[in-house]
């Protein structure tokens, strides 16, 4: 579904946006997400369409979960670039690699920091710091799977 810059401007719902490159991750999230009727959701698989859509409006999203190793971007630089429009926005690190620590990841301004893959209880641990009404919703989920570290 395509936003236009007037539905954004007009909707009274949250807005969060998902940016990885990985088109199951984002498959993923999308259904897990879809639970959330309350929220509009922009799902990108380029740091460069999420900037270009963010850029023009810098105050419509409040929250983004964001990959950390993608093409044409390093390290934490979609997060800063962001959080320098919107110091408010809070992003989610969700990350298979192991070059950050949780320490390291707070230290560059991410909200929370979730190791993919990651069962349901851990993504909904994770969006806590999202001071959201939403997590209801989450509380039946349980994939049976260990749950990992979240910061």
């Amino acid at each position: 579904m395509t936003f236009t810059s007037a539905s954004i401007k007009n909707s009274r719902r949250p807005r969060w946006m998902i940016v990885d490159e990985n088109q199951e991750i984002l498959s993923l999230l999308r259904d897990i997400l879809a639970r959330f009727n309350d929220v509009e959701v922009r799902y990108f698989d380029s740091p460069e369409q999420a900037w270009a859509v963010f850029e023009a409006e810098p105050e419509a999203f409040e929250f983004l979960i964001t990959d950390l190793e993608m093409p044409g971007t390093d390290d934490s630089e979609l997060c800063s670039r962001l959080r320098a429009f919107t110091p408010s926005l809070k992003v989610l690190l969700s990350t298979g690699s192991e070059i950050l620590s949780d320490e390291e990841a707070a230290e560059k301004g991410f909200c929370a920091f979730l190791r993919k893959p990651f069962p349901f209880a851990a993504l909904r641990d994770a969006l806590a710091p999202a001071s959201l009404k939403y997590l209801e919703r989450f509380s039946g989920l349980n994939d049976g799977l260990r749950l990992v570290r979240v910061n």
